[in-house]
């Protein structure tokens, strides 16, 4: 493993001092610009075309759900494989499902179905994909600084979610749908260029069965079944992802029928939801290692949850003769208060699990990971997208955001007593 000295200062950025992270750091994130740009943009097509919450659950699924299918598999597979040929070849893969989609509504022939069949494809490189890239991103700075770059990633990762909104208002309008499929297809030749700049000497990869990929997922499982804090984790990762975040799929319901804004104003919301995650995220940063996670995932949820549930009462605390501009003001000051408090949650939650696993599993953890992920954000997706078509978006949102809340407040209180017990033995 190829890693610059340490530096001396523990800040927010030190990850950052290795060359080989920065290269990585850059192409993804001039990447994600592109695919945050694109799902914005698929989002509003899809609502426009339609007029339908529930289509928009349905694409969230179809962008998704496949993770679900293969993720198990993918795991396994990214701790027999070279990392970087695997990131490469499923760069390429996404790269091209996205000139289809661009050259596909271009020439005005796209339909539902085929929009649905290539984000799923692109979903399966993506699945394939990020298990390798948490194998990478541990050879590139190490155990010492893994925290931090996960912290970082995740920076990242929500960043580009204020971007990549921001150029979709600009670019829907100017460009129209087909154009920002094109620069997303263009910007994963970035992250293929910056995958190709690092330079990591090749090793023996310890702890890889011989044996089927089958049998790879089953060793896994079994760690995680004798891993009861790690499983639990994952499955408040599902819960939340379910019951919390589909929310997400309905915020062009919510920017058109609750605060009356269009395009533009829905960029605005997204971009403040990403603005919200990009602090959530470097929060986790800078605290560090020494910060008690199990209790910085709670209040990620707690937070989530409060600033959702204020938003779907925005009718009732809101007045219809505000200015547009205010309504949609504080509509973004409470998306990007929920986003800061996922973005919390998921960054504490991830970095407990990483640091937890054995690099010999960490692909194949990984993969479980993703598996919960696409499972859960389809689903929840889906049922709040046939519930808002049936009750409105603002009930759905509310339920979501009171479940989650209550599950929160019940957590913070089992921890205060086990804190209580471990005080009482200690004494």
């Amino acid at each position: 493993m190829t890693s610059d000295p340490a530096p001396a200062d523990g800040g927010m950025f030190r990850s950052l001092s290795n060359r080989n992270y920065r290269l990585y750091f850059a192409g993804q994130g001039v990447s994600l610009i592109g695919t945050w740009l694109q799902a914005a943009a698929v989002r509003w097509l899809v609502y426009e075309q339609t007029g339908s919450a529930d289509r928009l659950g349905v694409i969230e699924m179809a962008n998704l759900m496949p993770g679900l299918v293969v993720g198990l598999f993918a795991g396994a597979i990214s701790d027999r494989v070279a990392p970087r040929a695997m990131i490469l070849a499923m760069e390429v893969g996404q790269m091209a499902c996205a000139f289809v989609l661009a050259s596909l509504v271009a020439a005005g022939t796209i339909q539902f179905w085929q929009m649905a069949v290539i984000l799923a494809t692109a979903r399966v490189c993506v699945s394939f994909e990020l298990p390798s890239r948490h194998v990478f991103l541990y050879e590139l700075v190490g155990p010492e600084r893994l925290t931090n770059a996960i912290a970082l990633n995740a920076g990242m990762f929500n960043a580009t979610r204020v971007i990549g909104p921001a150029l979709a208002g600009v670019g829907f309008a100017v460009l129209g749908a087909a154009g920002c499929f094109t620069l997303n297809a263009v910007s994963y030749l970035a992250a293929i260029a910056s995958v190709l700049a690092i330079r990591v000497p090749p090793r023996t990869r310890a702890g890889l069965s011989s044996g089927a990929a089958l049998r790879d997922v089953i060793a896994g499982l079994v760690y995680l079944r004798g891993e009861r804090r790690i499983s639990g984790h994952l499955a408040l990762m599902g819960f939340f992802g379910l019951m919390g975040m589909g929310y997400e799929a309905m915020t062009p319901v919510f920017a058109r029928t609750i605060l009356g804004v269009d395009v533009g104003g829905y960029s605005v919301l997204l971009a403040s939801g990403g603005a919200g995650a990009t602090l959530g995220a470097l929060t986790v940063a800078r605290m560090g290692d020494d910060v008690r996670k199990e209790r910085m995932v709670v209040y990620g949820m707690l937070c989530f949850s409060t600033f959702l549930l204020a938003a779907s009462l925005f009718p009732i605390w809101s007045s219809p003769t505000w200015p547009s501009l205010a309504r949609l003001g504080s509509g973004a000051v409470c998306l990007f208060g929920a986003w800061f408090g996922a973005a919390f949650f998921y960054s504490s939650t991830q970095t407990l699990i990483q640091m937890r696993i054995p690099a010999q599993l960490r692909g194949r953890i990984m993969g479980v990971w993703m598996v919960v992920f696409s499972g859960s954000v389809p689903l929840g997706a889906l049922w709040t997208g046939r519930a808002a078509s049936i009750w409105g978006v603002c009930p759905v949102m509310g339920c979501s955001a009171a479940v989650c809340l209550t599950t929160g407040a019940l957590l913070l209180l089992l921890q205060g007593r086990d804190d209580s017990s471990k005080v009482r033995q200690g004494a």
